[in-house]
This record gives C-alpha cells, structure tokens and sequence, in this order.
C-alpha cells in the first residue's frame, strides 16, 4: 500500500482521481491540502486523511497546533535549501496586505523556518511514499514540501498544462520537465503534420496562423469583468464600484470573519488571514497604487522604429507560478533585462512590453511593481519598454528574437518561425528554437547562433507537437477558470489517474 500526500489537489475531480487510486493500485491519502469548500466531502470519502487548507497551510496556521514534533533547524541543513529560501521568501509577495510594507525581511524568514519546521515533521511522523502536486508548487508551503521531498529522496509527481485547453502532462520536477517527452523527440525527429493527432494538428496550425491568442484563464477573466480586449482597463470609478460591490457582499456574508480563501496576512497580532474589511483596504490601496504605476509606465514608454533590429521581452503577470518559482532567481526580471541589454549586437534593441494584465485593476500586480522597477528596466539606452496600446502578437512577428521566463508567448514565437529565450521552466523548452539560458554564456551562445540565422523550421514545431501528444493525457486542473467544456470531468480523472499511477518515478532524471 502506497502512503500518498495530495497537495492543493481542489474540487471533486481530485476526489474521484483519488478514488481511481485506491481502487485500482491500493493507495492510501494519508495529507491532503486544498480549498476549505474540500474539507467536509474529503472527510466523508476518507475518513483517514489529514485535512489543511491551502491558504491557512501558506500562512503557516497549522502551526500552533502541530499533530507532530517540529525538529530543530541547524545551519548544515539551511545551507543545503539556500536557494529555496530566496525562492520562498519571493513568493511570500502574495501574502503582503500592504503593497511591500506590511511582511518584513525578517518576519518573512521567520515564516521560512515555521514551514520548514511544521513539513520536515510531517514527513517525519507520516512517512509518505509519493507525493502528488496538482501542478507545479507554487503557494509557499507546497514548494518548500517539494524542496524536502527531493532533499530526501522522496518520489513527487505534478501535472502541467500546455496551451491546449483539456491536456496535461506529468513530471516527477517542474525544473527538469518531463524526461518521456525528450525522449520521444529523440526517439521520432522528423514526423509529418497528417501524423500529429487531429486536436494537435489544429492548435499547431492555428498557433502557426493566427499569431499570439488570449490564454483560456485570461479569456474567462474578460468575460467575467466585461472586458472586451487583454489592454482595456475598466475607469477608476468603475474600478471603485467593484471593489465596494464585492466587499458589501462578503461582509454581509461573513462580517468581521477572516477571509478564508485569501493567501493575505492580517497585520494583526497574532498574525493569520486578513479579514474581509483589512481585504477591502488592501485592494483599494493596491488600486490607487496601479493608477499611479500605470501613470509612471506611460510616461518612460516609447513607440518601436519601424525597421530597427529587436530582441521583444514579454514581462509576466507577478506574483504567480510562471515566474516564481519556475523561473528560479529570474523571477526577478530586471535581471533578464540586465542579460539581455548587455549582449544585444550592435545596433540592435530589447523592446519591453509589460503583461496586460500586471495593472489591471482585479489583480494584485502592484506587490511585484515599482516605480523603481519602471526606471531600473529603462535605464539602459538599449532598452526600450513599449506602449500597453502595441499588439504583442504584431511585435512578436517582427522579433529577432522572443524572450520570456515560461510564457505562451514564446510558443507563439516558435509557430511563427521566431527564436525562443527561455529563462525558466516553460513546458515547450525542449523545442528545437528554444535556447535555455540560466548563464551568460548560453546567452551569448544563443545570440550568436540567432545572428548566425538559425530560426525555428516548421517541422521542429511539428514533431514537438507529435512527441508532445504521446506524453499528454486528457485533463484539467482548474475546471472554473479552463475551456474544457468539450472534456467531462469523469473522463479528465480517469485518464489523470492513469498516468499518476502509471508514471516512471525510476525515470525522472534528465
């Protein structure tokens, strides 16, 4: 029997994977972590497990009352997990209330031992024999699990999503990727388009056509805000009237209650979740704090010369996964900036263009932007951020050059033809056309094969995609924010079931 964690594994598409679990190969969920809304129906189908809720597990509540003894921490072993600590207390940027102020450098560190402490004495009291991650860890406490985990050997699996709404992948570590998918590459180089399975074939060819496309989450979220384009940004008035509206509803529905969904950390004494009111102030003072940055942005952006030689930088939404922790020391971006500045060739320029959705007024995109930010990714002459106005899918086509950390952008690079700088663990990083950098010297290696003319053919893209759907299952993560209409979610846990159970942990080194 199997001893297996589930972590942030929401809503009953986990439950019934888990059920497919047990049924077939015996596993026994010893933890689980997801919504609070999962703990009553988690507690009906396994009596046995051990509940936390993701957020109150990130602000570290189980703390206090620890079912298990939380060993001391010597400095032998923080020195092996150096680099998870800079990782972590980056991420920790969700969970200030206050736009930067409001969770110092030393609480953050502090909140670093609590978890490492609280999770080395779980793996020690509930000896786990996998550990299954919906998706790359990303919430401050399931990333420092997996730090532990593979500090001690233990197995992990996660699913990642690709672009194509209704598939997955497994990995054993966001960082390495999936080692079946290379192999396949290796394996079938050349494969012809009539071969690449039919959904497949018609995402590559529309990605080939139709140039960048609105992400299925984002598309959801303009639906939702009425938003007819990613660059429109609702009036300040109207902005306002929404925050009020939803801070009415919730607390007449819960008062002075914390808000349990919230990853924010009250800046009350003893510390846990901020209520709904200390919400409302942080979201308003992060409105008024957008408004100013968009100001600031505006102000240093510049239209492109036409004909001018660039490499484009598409910046991401932060705080999120797809930069922290997937692009490792590169969430910060000033540091891809920096990089690429210096290695352009003569004449050239680096266009910046911001993510539509970093300022937007439903986001929380002023915790990981600065007016500091603005003028440190502006202050050298090559460098150039562009105006919010400017299509990214009209810039990416006149690029020499994409850069990203993990974003979509860059898979629309590679359909049209474009070379790939990739600073982070992106899920088409093993396409022919992609050049992974984590050093200047592959940096300067990459530039000068571009210069060179090296650019991605048609058929590299074509025989990803083929590898690509041999390692793919049908799937979704997230059933609210996904397009997954077409998939049942019977169908989606049956299949993810089969490839966690079936999945080589014996293969997961590069």
């Amino acid at each position: 029997m199997k001893r297996v964690f589930f972590v942030e594994c929401a809503g009953s598409i986990w439950r019934t994977v888990a059920q497919h679990c047990i049924d077939k190969e015996q596993w026994q969920p010893v933890l689980w972590t997801a919504q609070h809304a999962d703990a009553l129906p988690i507690a009906k189908m396994f009596p046995e497990v051990l509940f936390l809720a993701g957020t109150d597990a990130a602000l570290g509540l189980p703390d206090a009352s620890a079912p298990w003894p939380m060993p001391a921490l010597d400095a032998d072993f923080l020195e092996a997990l150096a680099s998870v600590e800079s990782i972590a207390l980056h991420m920790m940027d969700r969970m200030d209330p206050a736009c930067g102020t409001g969770f110092s450098h030393d609480d953050r560190r502090r909140h670093y031992h609590r978890l490492l402490r609280y999770w080395a004495g779980a793996l020690n009291a509930l000896k786990p024999d996998l550990i299954v991650f919906s998706i790359a860890p990303h919430v401050v406490f399931d990333y420092i699990l997996f730090a532990l985990a593979r500090h001690r050997g233990i197995p992990t699996v996660m699913l990642e999503r690709i672009g194509l709404p209704g598939w997955v992948f497994p990995m054993s570590d966001f960082e390495q990727g999936s080692v079946q998918l290379r192999k396949h590459l290796q394996e079938q180089p050349v494969v012809k388009l009539a071969q690449v399975p039919p959904a497949f074939r018609t995402w590559l060819e529309a990605a080939s056509e139709g140039g960048a496309a609105v992400p299925a989450n984002f598309q959801k979220k303009l639906e939702r805000y009425k938003l007819g384009t990613s660059a429109q940004m609702p009036s300040l008035p109207r902005a306002l009237l929404h925050e009020f509206k939803r801070a009415i509803v919730l607390l007449r529905r819960y008062g002075m209650q914390p808000a349990l969904n919230a990853y924010l950390r009250s800046q009350r004494f003893p510390h846990g979740h901020a209520n709904h009111l200390e919400t409302l102030l942080s979201r308003l003072r992060g409105l008024f704090a957008k408004r100013k940055l968009l100001r600031i942005h505006d102000e240093l952006s510049s239209s492109p010369i036409d004909g001018e030689n660039y490499v484009l930088l598409a910046l991401h939404y932060q705080p999120e996964r797809a930069t922290v922790p997937m692009g490792g020391a590169f969430g910060d971006q000033t540091l891809i900036v920096d990089m690429l500045a210096s290695s352009l060739p003569p004449g050239w320029k680096l266009y910046i263009k911001e993510h539509p959705w970093q300022l937007q007024s439903f986001g929380r995109g002023e915790v990981q932007r600065t007016e500091a930010f603005y003028a440190e990714i502006t202050r050298r002459p090559e460098a150039m951020l562009l105006p919010r106005q400017i299509s990214t899918a009209a810039m990416v086509r006149g690029a020499r050059a994409v850069a990203t950390v993990t974003g979509s952008v860059g898979w629309d690079a590679l359909c049209s033809g474009i070379p790939v700088l990739t600073f982070g663990a992106a899920w088409y990083r093993d396409c022919e056309g992609v050049y992974r950098i984590r050093n200047q010297a592959d940096l300067t290696n990459a530039m000068n094969r571009i210069l060179s003319g090296e650019r991605p053919q048609p058929e590299t893209t074509i025989a990803f995609c083929a590898a690509l759907a041999t390692v793919c299952v049908e799937g979704v993560l997230e059933p609210d924010l996904e397009r997954t209409e077409h998939l049942s979610q019977g169908d989606a846990a049956s299949s993810m079931a089969e490839t966690l159970m079936n999945f080589d942990h014996g293969d997961s080194c590069p």
